[in-house]
């Protein structure tokens, strides 16, 4: 499939262990998010130190990378708030509507064609993670579940933007660059939230140290890698493999109930993202020659 399906793989999987370890650590909510982007932005500093290549944070953060620091902590927290109005399985449903709608508007906006293969490739995946969701959705929302659709659609169109910006970054700023400075800037937004919070403990610092690691600097590092380079068609269908590593890690470690319609949704979106992956395979070097992988 090639090293950039790979790392939006490897993404995909890192971002889903933020909620394995909210499940462990018991850490709230915005005190994890805090973590996941503060520790992260300083497990990245010091890959940079050790490898000697401090100059590359070098200079000012421009307006995208600004803006997508606070998108990456607006759709974090909103996600989070969402879960408190309406269902989980909505919230989930509302959030996950980014991939799709992020490939779609790249037709219009960012001139990446979506031939009807794709368009029907993409709609499937998005079928198969309504199957992970076992279609339990309710459309019908009460007048005190309201708040919860606007900060779902919050979240939506701030993960939307988050991806399509990071699709529009200026090849004068490395992804090391742009990825430490987005970390940063989206901890700082998190700041406000966490009043009343304490001192971690002993037992904390491992769940702090792998939610900086993992969710943190790899899952941002490697998606902001991949959008780079990948069309956003192939990396909103690889995208799926989030839920999908949820779902698995549910059940193997919470000995949680894996139904036949879930498991058919699994196939699904990972037939969906090899075929995707695979139709334009021989398209991505002509996209990746322009930039390198700064590992």
């Amino acid at each position: 499939m090639g090293v950039y399906a790979l790392l939006a793989l490897v993404s995909a999987v890192a971002m889903a262990s933020s909620g394995i370890i909210a499940r462990f650590s018991g850490l709230a909510a915005a005190e994890l998010t805090f973590y996941r982007l503060a520790v992260g932005a300083l497990c990245l500093l010091l890959f940079v130190g050790l490898s000697g290549r401090l100059a590359l944070l070098k200079g000012k953060p421009d307006w995208r990378m600004a803006l997508n620091g606070v998108l990456l902590a607006s759709f974090m927290l909103s996600f989070l708030l969402v879960i408190n109005y309406i269902s989980l399985a909505n919230a989930i449903m509302l959030v996950y509507l980014a991939p799709p709608l992020s490939a779609f508007i790249a037709h219009w906006l960012l001139n990446e064609t979506l031939d009807l293969p794709d368009a029907s490739l993409i709609v499937l995946s998005f079928f198969g993670f309504a199957m992970l969701q076992q279609f339990k959705f309710d459309l019908v929302l009460d007048a005190a579940q309201l708040p919860g659709l606007l900060l779902g659609l919050l979240s939506l169109c701030a993960y939307s933007s988050f991806l399509l910006l990071n699709r529009r970054s200026l090849p004068v700023h490395s992804q090391l660059q742009r990825t430490f400075y987005q970390l940063i800037i989206g901890a700082c937004c998190v700041l406000p939230f966490l009043t009343g919070m304490n001192m971690p403990t002993t037992d904390d610092v491992l769940w702090i140290a792998l939610a900086g690691i993992f969710p943190g600097f790899i899952a941002i590092y490697c998606a902001i890698i991949a959008l780079q380079h990948l069309p956003t068609r192939v990396y909103a269908t690889l995208a799926y493999l989030e839920p999908v590593t949820v779902i698995l890690a549910g059940w193997w470690l919470f000995n949680e109930s894996l139904t036949p319609l879930q498991l058919g949704g699994v196939l699904l979106i990972i037939l969906t993202g090899l075929l995707l992956a695979r139709r334009h395979k021989a398209a991505l070097p002509e996209i990746v020659r322009p930039a390198s992988v700064q590992l």
